[in-house]
């Protein structure tokens, strides 16, 4: 470098107001400070010079050995960065981010230290806000897993009565037809509300760690059979067409079968309900690499682009469906937790409202000889 660009170098640094430089020996004294540093730190060239650096540190982390520490860091590595709260003349406080970079001459001799310091207590009071944004969202969600734990059980405690006592009403009134119709409505929205209430259940066992997966070998394909078969009196009744579209050759997951019955259940009978009559569900399977894929696609209501990055989210709805049932938007989120506790995935795909929807879960494929 020549001397001009030597002078035009120092000239920069010397001015640079938002930024602090200053010198050190070896042994941490300082020896120069520019125009930023004494803008930074409030202290003039007269009043700083000759002092050692640790008069820059806060208190604690003098008493840590850290104004020392930076220099050994800074010898051996030939730079050391340096965040931390560092003190003004006044004694107030502002966190500093910069480096100490170890100076040396031709012959390798250490001859000193440079020190670059910038005050961005404005990024490190955003990251403290941010923490404490988390910390509070975290306990209120927290509080919020209490909170459906506690109604889940109440309510299962209510259904189990009400349940028995339909029943015990069952056997001892006359057999009518009207009775029977009546008895049928009252069992059938029983039944829903139990599986509803299964569903809270198990998110918050899922969000307290309580739930232990048993795992077997099992065709994804027989699970799929086994929920649409189950689900096809209900795509009868709304003369909705319900298909299973699998490969010849089993395509093998290493799953809790239950959990990932009630995983196609819900996204089957999702299907179902925002879809109109007279719509088609297909269910698919198939081998994308090392994933076992499985697809529950529809002809049915489609989804919003707002609202696809949230589908997954805890009572999240897309528009509700002429006659259908709302919902509490659990299913899906119970969906994605399940499929996660496997090591998988689930995406949604849809082109917009009318133009159906397609749900895809992947996990990791099984090999035949695994």
């Amino acid at each position: 470098m020549d001397r001009g660009a030597e002078s035009n170098l120092g000239l920069a640094v010397g001015q640079a107001n938002e930024v602090a430089v200053f010198w050190m020996n070896r042994e941490g004294t300082i020896d120069w400070w520019s125009s930023g540093a004494e803008r930074i730190f409030g202290y003039t060239s007269e009043q700083i010079v000759g002092q050692n650096v640790k008069r820059l540190f806060a208190p604690e982390d003098v008493a840590r050995g850290m104004p020392q520490h930076e220099l050994t860091v800074a010898e051996a590595a030939g730079i050391g960065e340096d965040d931390r709260w560092h003190v003004r003349a006044d004694g107030s406080r502002f966190w500093g981010n910069g480096f100490v970079v170890a100076t040396r001459d031709a012959q390798g001799k250490l001859l000193g230290f440079a020190k670059v310091v910038r005050n961005r207590t404005d990024v490190k009071e955003q990251l403290e806000a941010l923490r404490n944004r988390v910390k509070s969202e975290q306990e209120a969600s927290r509080r919020k897993d209490v909170f459906l734990a506690t109604l889940s059980h109440e309510l299962r405690n209510v259904l189990a009565p009400l349940t028995t006592g339909l029943e015990i009403i069952r056997r001892g009134l006359p057999a009518t037809r009207e009775l029977h119709l009546g008895m049928r409505i009252v069992a059938r929205q029983a039944e829903l509300m139990r599986s509803l209430v299964d569903d809270l259940l198990d998110l918050a066992r899922i969000n307290e760690g309580k739930v232990v997966l048993s795992l077997e070998r099992v065709a994804l394909e027989r699970i799929a059979a086994l929920v649409i078969e189950a689900h096809r009196a209900a795509a009868d009744q709304r003369r909705q067409r319900l298909k299973g579209l699998f490969p010849d050759v089993p395509t093998l997951v290493n799953v809790d079968p239950d959990r990932m019955q009630q995983v196609v259940t819900n996204l089957v009978a999702n299907a179902l309900k925002y879809t109109p009559e007279g719509g088609t569900i297909n269910v698919m399977t198939t081998v994308e690499g090392n994933e076992a894929v499985l697809t529950v696609e529809d002809t049915g209501i489609g989804i919003p682009a707002h609202v696809q990055p949230l589908i997954f989210d805890l009572f999240t709805q897309a528009e509700r469906v002429p006659g259908a049932a709302a919902g509490l938007g659990i299913g899906l989120s119970l969906v994605k937790d399940i499929v996660t506790l496997h090591g998988g995935s689930v995406q949604v795909r849809s082109d917009g409202v009318g133009k159906g929807s397609a749900f895809t879960v992947r996990l990791p494929l099984v090999a035949e000889g695994d």
